[in-house]
C-alpha cells in the first residue's frame, strides 16, 4: 500500500520499495441479498452507481497486517468494493470500465517516464470519490487480544445490512 497518508490508499500486487506490506486472509465469503431499499434509506447508504445491486458478499477476514483503509483498498482493487464506500467504489467502477486506468493493476500500461507515471497515478486517484457520509458495509464482527496474561474478546451485534427495518425507523 502506498505510504501516502491520504485517501484513497493505493495498492499494488507487486512489491514496491518503501510501500507498506498489507496482508489479509479471507476466511469465508458468502453471497447475501443486497440490502433492502428501506434499510439503505434508513442508513443513508450511497450505492455510488454500483451496477450489481441484486446481491453482495459477506466475508470474514483475518487481518494479518493492520493498515488504515487496508480492507477497503484491497477489496476495491480486486473489483469487490464495500457496499456504500464512496471513496473506493467509484474507482472500482472506473477500473471495471477501463482496467488499464489503474497504474498499479494487472492491466496497467507501460510508462515511458516517471512524469507520465505520476500523471497516471493522479488520474487514478481522481477516479475515487470522497469519504462516505454514511455507513458502509464494514463491521468488525469480533476482536480478541491478550494483554498482561488476560484474554479479551468482544463480539459485535447484527450488522446494519442484516437488520430488519420498519417504516417507523424513517420517522
Amino acid at each position: 500500500m502506498r505510504p501516502l497518508n491520504r485517501a484513497p490508499r493505493l495498492v499494488s500486487e507487486d512489491h514496491i520499495e518503501r510501500w507498506h506490506l498489507c496482508q489479509m486472509e479471507i476466511l469465508d465469503c458468502k453471497k447475501v441479498p443486497w440490502p433492502k431499499p428501506l434499510i439503505t434509506k434508513v442508513h443513508k447508504v450511497d450505492n455510488c452507481g454500483w451496477p450489481k445491486q441484486e446481491a453482495a458478499y459477506e466475508c470474514k477476514i483475518n487481518l494479518m497486517t493492520g493498515k488504515t483503509h487496508q480492507i477497503r483498498a484491497q477489496l476495491a482493487a480486486i473489483g469487490a468494493p464495500i457496499v456504500g464506500d464512496s471513496a473506493y467504489m467509484t474507482g472500482a467502477i472506473a477500473a471495471m470500465a477501463d482496467p488499464s486506468i489503474n497504474p498499479y493493476g494487472r492491466a496497467s500500461l507501460n510508462y515511458s517516464s516517471e512524469e507520465e507515471k505520476a500523471a497516471a497515478v493522479e488520474a487514478w486517484v481522481a477516479c475515487h470519490g470522497k469519504e462516505p457520509k454514511s455507513v458502509i458495509g464494514l463491521q468488525a464482527s469480533e476482536i480478541s487480544w491478550d494483554h498482561e496474561g488476560e484474554h479479551h474478546y468482544y463480539k459485535a451485534g447484527v450488522p446494519w445490512w442484516r437488520q430488519d427495518a420498519v417504516e417507523s425507523d424513517l420517522v
